[in-house]
């Protein structure tokens, strides 16, 4: 469906600052919810803004559906209003002075494929029933809440039927309540309807909870592409790893590549199913979530080359769900988490273990 090859863009004045985009490239398949993933200034809205038309890139192509919309070297560049898009931005730019009819008609009443008089309604009344607001279509735009503007905003992206949906943080607006069940809204809608979706976003939950496949981006590259899983479990650097959600990154050197691979870290010797493409002698990270620590019983053996290790209780926190530990072992610290129905108080001993297709090695680079 949307085809993104090679875009690179640098802003006028600019110029001794690294590009905002560095030979961006992917694929979005028809129907995939897409997420561009990253901390502020990766560049995934210019990304965005790109794909929308709403910003020229100095060179690349993008496709949708076939179409070349923009493409550098054959000086193509279709207009934002001609790329039959659905657009929903961080702030919904809801008119205060419309209701709730009147915002969501405006597309087809003013925009450039205006709808004939006797359709406006009909599709109108289509898109508040599809994200569940038919029943306030007189009310004034100034009386609804967060939630509800942005499904506003939502249904006025889909009246027109685009091709494609751009969403741009929609989210990032709501109380934490509410944003955890618009996730949930939002896939089920556009899944539903089959549109393809690009979201943007730089919270990983909201990544990992909605998406098919995540672009992960950092200094305008796509650093890693893939499933919210492979990204979570699998990452392939450093820094995919520390972005993608609480993690051990314990430093240390490759004593075998393997496999199985050995690191030497201040924990003891981890063991590791391997370390592709890391020669012995590298030094590296031994990546390992919290949520793959095994707590043992207290009697088991403590044995490091099979990735068994006796550790201390320097710090916890309660979070209800789940207790964040934090384990003294050897000369480092490897934070576990706990049934909140364990007691582990400050200064308790405890036996974990790390199994080894569950720690990820990776280069040791800059996070």
């Amino acid at each position: 469906m949307l085809t993104v090859e090679s875009i690179r863009k640098r802003f006028a004045g600019a110029e001794d600052a690294p590009a905002a985009l560095d030979g961006v490239s992917f694929h979005v398949a028809p129907g995939d919810f897409f997420t561009l993933l990253g901390p502020s200034g990766c560049g995934k809205t210019t990304t965005l803004q790109c794909i929308a038309g709403l910003e020229a890139p100095d060179s690349g192509r993008i496709t949708m559906g076939g179409d070349v919309v923009f493409c550098s070297e054959r000086r193509i560049a279709v207009p934002a209003n001609r790329r039959n898009l659905g657009m929903v931005f961080q702030s919904y730019a809801i008119w205060p002075h419309m209701t709730v009819h009147e915002n969501v008609a405006f597309p087809l009443v003013h925009g450039m494929r205006k709808a004939a008089s006797g359709e406006v309604g009909p599709r109108v009344r289509r898109a508040l029933e599809r994200v569940k607001l038919d029943a306030l279509a007189d009310r004034p735009a100034p009386l609804l809440s967060g939630g509800q503007q942005q499904r506003v905003a939502l249904a006025r992206a889909l009246v027109h039927e685009p091709r494609l949906l751009l969403l741009d943080e929609p989210l990032s607006n709501l109380d934490a309540k509410l944003r955890d069940q618009m996730r949930v809204e939002l896939r089920q809608l556009v899944k539903s309807l089959g549109i393809t979706t690009v979201f943007v976003t730089h919270d990983q939950t909201e990544a990992m909870a909605m998406s098919d496949r995540v672009a992960l981006m950092r200094q305008g590259r796509v650093v890693q592409l893939g499933s919210p899983r492979d990204l979570f479990l699998k990452p392939a650097s450093a820094f995919a790893a520390d972005f993608m959600g609480r993690t051990n990154m314990i430093r240390g050197r490759l004593v075998q590549a393997g496999p199985p691979a050995a690191i030497a870290t201040p924990l003891g010797l981890i063991g590791s199913d391997g370390a592709p493409g890391l020669p012995a002698g590298a030094e590296v990270f031994a990546v390992v979530r919290p949520q793959a620590v095994t707590v043992l019983p207290d009697d088991a053996p403590a044995d490091g080359l099979a990735n068994v290790f006796r550790g201390r209780v320097i710090a916890q926190v309660f979070l209800g769900d789940v207790v964040e530990a934090d384990l003294a072992v050897g000369e480092g610290s490897l934070r576990v988490l706990l049934s909140p129905y364990r007691e582990a108080p400050v200064g308790a001993a405890l036996t974990v273990e790390i199994p080894p297709a569950h720690c990820v090695v990776v280069p040791a680079e800059e996070r």
